[in-house]
């Protein structure tokens, strides 16, 4: 298979599709990004836990996000590297979304941030989705 680096082969290919019924579960989504968020911080705050756990509960909520925004737009993701290129293309390209949303999620993906750096990413990339999605 050929690389995919655009939405064109996104959407030619069986990692991106059109689902009518995406928006329906943006509110699933958003509540588990708020779980996650909230999980995090209590970890952080808490002084207990493992701090790594917090870094991977803060990029779970991100990624809730990501699902969220491009599940509004109607499509749905069987591949990260589409799902990245369906927000870039939808919400960065249009303006409507900081492109450093997407490069703070990378990084917490690539464990690349201090905890309390991702949760700080976290946060801002929750609120915005949630203004983006009038919530």
């Amino acid at each position: 298979m050929a690389i995919i680096n655009t939405l064109q082969k996104c959407l030619e290919s069986p990692y991106l599709f059109e689902d009518k019924d995406a928006p329906s579960l943006i509110g699933s989504l958003l509540a588990k990004a708020g779980d996650r968020l909230e999980a995090a911080w209590n970890i952080q705050t808490s002084g207990q836990g493992d701090p790594a756990d917090a870094n991977f509960l803060a990029y779970e909520a991100m990624f809730c996000c990501l699902r969220a925004l491009v599940y509004n737009k109607g499509y749905r993701e069987a591949g990260l590297r589409c799902l990245m290129l369906a927000c870039e293309n939808l919400y960065v390209r249009t303006g409507q979304l900081d492109v450093a949303h997407l490069h703070a999620f990378e990084r917490a993906q690539g464990l690349k941030m201090p905890p309390d750096e991702t949760l700080t990413a976290a946060s801002a990339f929750v609120k915005r989705t949630l203004e983006l999605l009038g919530q």
